[in-house]
């Protein structure tokens, strides 16, 4: 018999797919000239809809095909809203391609208004719409999963179901947004204000006046090399002390154990184990990234100048984006047995 597993991990043809076929759409209707502002609205709300029809064939039938042989885990988070959703595939794919397409088109209108941008040329769009349609695929995945999960469709005409999920089948995301999700944001977003503002202070942007008003001085495309390296620097070191704490933490909880079942692994084993040496790798490994990637968004997207409020949030999605890649490069570091090891002598009294 094959594995089958519910396909988070295995989910990357169908994402492709989609990708590639909203990237053709591009090329047939967008080809030479770029997107204007209704453009824009127009694509996103087709792109849902084309994500939406190609993930809901692909995950209805996997997810019938595991309910037929029993392979839905019974222990899965349960919702109340996704079970009043219909279970008909036709039917809830429309109910999805509405939500996904209103969502995306307020976004993408969002973004376009909130950056002063009234259209994009080819190239810059081509890049956007990759990116958003590779999220908005993940994201209607995991709501087509999450639906075909619930008691009410996975326990109808199903054979007995396992109640924990094995190691062929991955656990079964909840993707509803959380209280504590907007939380992060809200904490993101003020974080960087605070950032913006001392960095602004560091590099002359910001100013205090002669009756104590702040003048804050708009970011140049000119000018955001060095903010990227004075963000990188303090980026870096929040993010490593921050991952380096939590599991020096968790070492010490468990103990030598921990090295158990791991195997050094050579991409990860050449970091430095001190943490000032790593820090300071980290450091100037995301100062370099972030002079360079900063300016390369601005200028390919053809910002040439972001008030305060519009660099905030560039800057907390730039953020937002490295932060997990960054933080998974030293989770791993940290995982490594002669790290470990490291850590546990260290700690050990004198």
């Amino acid at each position: 018999m094959n594995k089958i597993s519910l396909p988070y991990a295995d989910n990357a043809k169908v994402v492709i797919i989609t990708i590639a076929v909203n990237l053709g759409v591009v090329f047939i209707f967008f080809w030479p000239d770029g997107v204007t502002f209704s453009g824009v609205i127009q694509d996103s709300l087709s792109s849902a809809v084309i994500v939406t029809a190609i993930i809901m064939i692909f995950i209805y039938s996997r997810m019938k095909k595991m309910r037929d042989m029993g392979l839905i885990p019974g222990q899965v988070p349960e919702s109340r809203f996704m079970q009043k959703l219909p279970k008909n595939p036709f039917a809830l794919g429309i109910v999805f391609a509405i939500m996904f397409g209103a969502a995306t088109t307020g976004i993408n209108a969002l973004v376009i208004w909130f950056f002063e941008m009234p259209g994009m040329a080819f190239v810059p769009w081509m890049i956007y719409k990759l990116i958003y349609t590779t999220i908005l695929g993940i994201k209607v995945t995991e709501f087509c999963i999450f639906r075909y999960v619930q008691p009410d469709w996975a326990k109808a005409k199903a054979p007995a179901m396992k109640e924990e999920a094995g190691e062929d089948q991955a656990p079964v995301k909840d993707p509803l947004p959380k209280v504590g999700m907007f939380k992060e944001i809200y904490g993101s977003v003020t974080g960087n204000l605070a950032m913006n503002i001392i960095i602004g202070t560091a590099l002359g942007g910001v100013v205090i006046g002669a009756n104590n008003e702040v003048i804050v001085y708009p970011t140049t495309v000119q000018g955001i090399p060095i903010t990227g390296l004075v963000f990188g620097f303090l980026f870096g070191t929040l993010v490593t002390n921050g991952v380096l704490k939590a599991m020096k933490e968790t070492i010490l909880a468990t103990g030598p154990d921990m090295t158990l079942g791991l195997s050094s692994d050579k991409r990860f084993t050449w970091m430095p184990k001190s943490q000032l040496a790593l820090t300071c790798l980290v450091c100037v490994f995301v100062m370099a990234i972030s002079s360079v990637a900063l300016w390369a968004i601005m200028m390919l997207f053809g910002i040439s100048v972001m008030n305060f409020y519009q660099f905030t949030i560039f800057i907390t999605i730039y953020a937002t984006a490295i932060s997990k890649p960054l933080s998974f490069i030293l989770v791993k570091r940290c995982m490594q047995p002669t790290y470990i090891h490291y850590i546990l002598k260290k700690a050990k009294p004198l």
